[in-house]
């Protein structure tokens, strides 16, 4: 990938991003800016150690990573926060490690960190029609659920009114953030409690697949009807044909 699309442009405002040698996956450098900045660097022509190093890189038939950390910014927001990074990871005052942080930065399903082609998939989603879910999937729409917990596996297992019919069929399910499907999770077990209601509602236990189904992430929820109220949709494409 060289560029964004015209679309991504428009909406991704200045960003900070980081380059990554494929080869060990280490940060070599970070950045600010606007536009195709993130892919401006590989036609550059200069004796800087950044340069030195992506011409290593290439010349070894590896890839550089390119990965927008924070987008949506203003520029002065660019810029303490590219420096902010620079600092964290120039400093010797520390040995590097794995950060142990619980939940993601704020509004970090938003705008936070993503690879250069999910950005670009990001901003122009593709609608999905049923003919291409190949399982029997569980959309939940997170939009109230993320904005409690700003943690994607915690908004998405649980607590929804299910139909206690279906619930066993369910082979994955996806989350859907403000229209579009960020993750998708397989259910080991699933359990039941009781809201304050009277309610059976159900939650479950599972793993992040995102990974193994990359032809349902980032794709328009083109499902959910105009004033649907109800956060959780059926489409199962393998055992059964429920779409509601």
């Amino acid at each position: 990938m060289f560029e964004f699309s015209k679309a991504t442009i428009e909406n991704i405002g200045y960003y900070v991003y980081c380059l990554i040698d494929s080869r060990d996956k280490t940060i070599f450098y970070i950045g600010k800016g606007c536009g195709n900045r993130v892919f401006a660097h590989e036609q550059e022509i200069a004796e800087k150690e950044k340069n030195k190093r992506i011409y290593d890189i290439q010349s070894a038939g590896a890839e550089i990573e390119k990965y927008i950390i924070r987008h949506g910014l203003t520029e002065i927001e660019a810029f303490h926060l590219e420096a902010a990074l620079i600092d964290i990871f120039s400093s010797g005052t520390w040995s590097n490690r794995q950060l142990l942080n619980i939940m993601g930065g704020y509004h970090s399903l938003d705008n936070g960190m993503k690879s250069v082609s999910e950005i670009e998939a990001f901003y122009c989603a593709e609608d999905i029609t049923k003919d291409e879910i190949t399982h029997n999937v569980l959309i939940v729409n997170i939009n109230n659920t993320y904005q409690k917990s700003q943690d994607v596996y915690e908004a998405t297992r649980k607590s929804w009114l299910l139909n206690t019919n279906k619930v066993n069929d369910i082979e994955l399910v996806i989350s859907e953030y403000k229209g579009i499907f960020r993750a998708i999770y397989k259910p080991e077990t699933w359990k039941t409690e009781i809201d304050e209601k009277g309610r059976t509602r159900w939650l479950f236990e599972g793993i992040d697949v995102s990974k193994n189904y990359p032809q349902y992430l980032n794709k328009n929820n083109s499902f959910k009807k105009r004033g649907m109220a109800n956060p959780v949709c059926y489409v199962f494409g393998n055992k059964k044909d429920i779409t509601n």
